[in-house]
C-alpha cells in the first residue's frame, strides 16, 4: 500500500509535463479542450473511468453535491470494464510511477481525487467476465485512444496488459486479434481494424447499463 501511494499522483492535464510524471494516463470521460494528443503525452486514456455523463451532469461542480458524487461514483467504478482498468493501474502502481490526469479547474473535488483514493483504499477485481482476447482488444483500445494516429505503441500495451495477463495469456491473444483481423501491426504498435473498434464501444456502452 505505502508503494502504490509513493507511485499514484494526480496532476490537470494543462500543467507541465515532467518526468517524474512517470505513466500518463488521462482518466476524463472527455477529452480537454486546447490540448493537443501529442502535447498531453499520454501512455492511454481511460476514458470509461471517468463518471457517466449523467453523473458528472448532475455534480455540475457544486460542493454541496461532492459526497453524494462520491458515493455514486464509487459504484460505477465496479462494472467490469472499470475493475478492469483499474486493475492495470494498480499492476503499474505497485511498481512504478502512474499520473492520473484530469481537465476540471477544481483540484480538490474532481474524479481524479477519487480514483486515486479508490485504487489505494480498495483491489481491483476484473473478474471472469471476458476471455484473454477481449481483454487485450480493450487494452489495446484505450492505449491508441492517446494517440492523434490511433497505434497503441506496443511496449505501452504490453506493461498495461501484464497486470491482467500472463505472458501465455497475453502471446496467444495477440494472435489470435491478428489472426481475426481485428488488430494491424503498425510502425512501432498496434492499430484495431475498424470492427474491432465497433467491439471495443460495444463493450463499454454495455458496461455502463
Amino acid at each position: 500500500m505505502a508503494k502504490r501511494e509513493e507511485h499514484l499522483t494526480i496532476k490537470r492535464i494543462y500543467e507541465p509535463i515532467a518526468p517524474h510524471d512517470g505513466m500518463r494516463v488521462l482518466v476524463d470521460r472527455l477529452w480537454a479542450r486546447g490540448v493537443s494528443k501529442d502535447a498531453a503525452d499520454l501512455v492511454a486514456w481511460m476514458k470509461e473511468l471517468g463518471p457517466t455523463d449523467e453523473l458528472r451532469a448532475w455534480f455540475g461542480h457544486q460542493p454541496t453535491r461532492w459526497d453524494a458524487f462520491v458515493e455514486r461514483y464509487r459504484r460505477e467504478l465496479t462494472s467490469p470494464l472499470r475493475q478492469l482498468l483499474l486493475a492495470e493501474l494498480q499492476g503499474i502502481a505497485a511498481e512504478s510511477l502512474v499520473t492520473l490526469v484530469y481537465g476540471a479547474r477544481d483540484t480538490q473535488e474532481n474524479e481524479a481525487v477519487v480514483l486515486r483514493d479508490y485504487l489505494l483504499q480498495e483491489t481491483a477485481q476484473p473478474g471472469n467476465v471476458w476471455d484473454a482476447t477481449t481483454m487485450l482488444l480493450l487494452t489495446v483500445a484505450v492505449v491508441a485512444a492517446a494517440h492523434a494516429d490511433a497505434v497503441a505503441p506496443t511496449p505501452d500495451v504490453r506493461r498495461l496488459a501484464s497486470a491482467i495477463l500472463s505472458a501465455h495469456e497475453f502471446e496467444d491473444a495477440r494472435k489470435g486479434l491478428l489472426t481475426s483481423g481485428d488488430l494491424r501491426e503498425s510502425a512501432g504498435g498496434w492499430e484495431l481494424t475498424p470492427h474491432a473498434q465497433q467491439q471495443a464501444r460495444r463493450l463499454a456502452l454495455a458496461d455502463r447499463i
